[in-house]
């Protein structure tokens, strides 16, 4: 059996004029265009999938996607053209073999998101939460570790796309880095809830705005209950950042070595 040729691509988007990255008739989408683009270079419709399915108005640095291609001389036509057929709100950062045993979704071993807070006005900053109060660093920061492990994120989750196979998530890094004029929130997990970040992030604000206090994360977490948590912040200043993954599956297999046996 003959191992399928699989292509990797790394991409980032400006998100503010899809309506997120999977595919929605009569809407444009990152995974849209892409597979239009894809196709028409390949003659034949091709549809990527991706890392993550980001929300509408949602950016991304590091998504991923992968595609299989029938020969290496479709991949070369890829490499050499896919990128210049872009719109300028994509980037085609690089096209590059892996493993056929590589999935952008299933083989991820961990995601990680960034989101941009402004205090005050800046119309040339577009891609923030621009607020207009104080916030409160010390328990934003206290609630903010309480996150860190592993945990039922039911709380933080659209109630209607909750699993039946479970909420568990692993976070191993969940931080702010402060500025004079904001912040910036960055958490990696081994998997995402929908809405999670977003909603981690307005809760985490109505804390530092003195709504509710910081000992209430921890309360939030174990009611596995949407309505425990705060408001979902504004979907403009989410980044996905970074998709890690085995590094074994980063290798294409040898061209020597021919059909599977």
């Amino acid at each position: 059996m003959k191992l399928p040729v699989r292509v990797r691509l790394d991409i980032a988007y400006h998100g503010a004029r899809f309506h997120g990255w999977q595919i929605q008739p009569e809407h444009r989408t990152v995974q849209g265009v892409l597979r239009h683009e894809l196709s028409r270079l390949l003659g034949r419709e091709v549809t990527p999938v991706g890392a993550g399915r980001t929300d509408t108005g949602v950016h991304a640095r590091g998504q991923v996607a992968h595609l299989d291609v029938a020969t290496v001389e479709e991949f070369v036509r890829l490499h050499r053209a896919l990128a210049r057929t872009m719109p300028e709100d994509i980037e085609i950062r690089d096209v590059h073999l892996v493993s056929p045993e590589f999935n952008a979704r299933r083989s991820a071993l961990s995601r990680r998101y960034s989101y941009r807070i402004l205090r005050g006005r800046d119309i040339f900053a577009p891609d923030c939460w621009q607020i207009y109060f104080a916030l409160d660093r010390g328990a934003m920061e206290q609630a903010a570790a309480v996150l860190m492990g592993r945990h039922d994120f039911a709380s933080f989750c659209k109630t209607s796309s909750l699993r039946n196979d479970g909420n568990l998530c692993n976070v191993d890094l969940c931080r702010f880095a402060w500025s004079e004029d904001g912040a910036m929130f960055e958490i990696r997990a081994n998997r995402f809830l929908h809405h999670m970040v977003r909603t981690i992030v307005g809760t985490l604000v109505d804390i530092g705005r003195g709504m509710r206090p910081a000992q209430d994360m921890a309360a939030v977490l174990a009611a596995r209950d949407r309505r425990a948590a705060g408001r979902m912040a504004p979907a403009r200043g989410l980044f996905l950042e970074e998709v890690t993954y085995p590094s074994h599956l980063m290798t294409p297999p040898d061209p020597e070595q021919g059909d599977r046996p």
